[in-house]
């Protein structure tokens, strides 16, 4: 009989998915389990899939005895122990252009959803309430748009935001003039993060969580904003030190801030007391269109690596 590999399934993918893994490979389902029966899945797991839900550890790496394959449903590695999947010879890989758009477009809408105070709206309107002076916000064109981090994200954003009609400004690493003159040729300026955090009306954060971005954005940051200056994170939780930025939105230093991502993923966050913030729970990539995409790109990269082979979208 020839061998099904096993792969195991930690976060949710999209059903187009499910159903091409289980062409291939015996595929178990166990959403979000405990670290204990993570150790256990693993045991006798060929692959694991998982997007941002589940922390893939040293310990867990480890446990696999033929694990070949950590595949990340969507961008970004940081659950992912990439120290001990090198040791371990385990191929890790994900998708980080794929989900790109979807996440671009969510952030200009929880833009406008801040802005325009959409979210509170609705609350009053549901609750019979009809105070249109209370939620008086401004609009978006010829305001300021500051972009930090310009990889497929953050430049499809800071193209959205000229559509818009805003002044696009954006702070990134890797600074060389040919760089800069070829931003400067897709209308957008190049400023150090200090000068974007004080110029911007909207500072939208689109960087990977690394040692160097967790916290990018904390009370001192906050307070180079304006008073009528909002936060929209789509990267990651860790990037903003959410103590700080509730004291801060409390406090009036910036006028709101909408979150799609979260230091904790899960509860309820102490913003959501607040009516001049929007949370969303980690839905940026969650489009039917980009899900399936990644789905097929996931499939295929799973059929090679338990084949023996490479991934395509292989981080290491």
């Amino acid at each position: 009989m020839t061998y099904r590999a096993r792969v195991v399934v930690l976060d949710p993918v999209s059903p187009s998915a499910l159903a091409d893994l289980e062409q291939d490979h015996k595929v178990v389902v166990r959403l979000h389990p405990g670290h204990d029966e993570l150790l256990e899945l693993a045991a006798d797991a060929d692959a694991l899939v998982v997007r941002s839900g589940v922390v893939v550890t040293g310990d867990v790496i480890r446990s696999g005895r033929r694990l070949k394959a950590v595949a990340r449903a969507g961008s970004g590695t940081d659950n992912i122990d990439l120290d001990a999947c090198r040791e371990a010879g385990v191929q890790v890989f994900n998708f980080p252009g794929v989900s790109a758009p979807a996440v671009a477009d969510l952030a200009i809408g929880l833009m406008l959803a801040v802005t325009r105070n959409i979210a509170l709206a609705d609350r009053q309107v549901r609750g019979g309430q009809w105070n249109k002076p209370r939620l008086a916000g401004p609009g978006l064109a010829d305001r300021v748009l500051g972009v930090v981090g310009l990889g497929p994200i953050g430049s499809r954003i800071a193209r959205l935001g000229a559509a818009f009609d805003m002044r696009v400004l954006a702070a990134v690493d890797r600074v060389t003039p040919a760089r800069d003159e070829e931003l400067r040729g897709r209308g957008i300026e190049r400023v150090p993060l200090p000068d974007l955090l004080g110029a911007a009306d909207m500072v939208c954060l689109a960087v990977p969580l690394t040692d160097r971005t967790r916290n990018l954005i904390g009370a001192a940051e906050l307070a180079r904003m304006h008073t009528g200056s909002y936060l929209i994170n789509v990267s990651r939780g860790g990037v903003v030190d959410e103590d700080a930025l509730l004291r801060a939105l409390k406090d009036g230093v910036i006028a709101g801030a909408a979150l799609d991502v979260h230091g904790q993923e899960s509860g309820t966050p102490a913003l959501a007391a607040l009516d001049n913030v929007v949370l969303t729970p980690h839905l940026g990539a969650t489009t039917t269109d980009a899900q399936e995409r990644v789905g097929r790109l996931l499939a295929a990269d799973l059929r090679a690596v338990l084949a023996d082979g490479r991934a395509t979208n292989r981080v290491c």
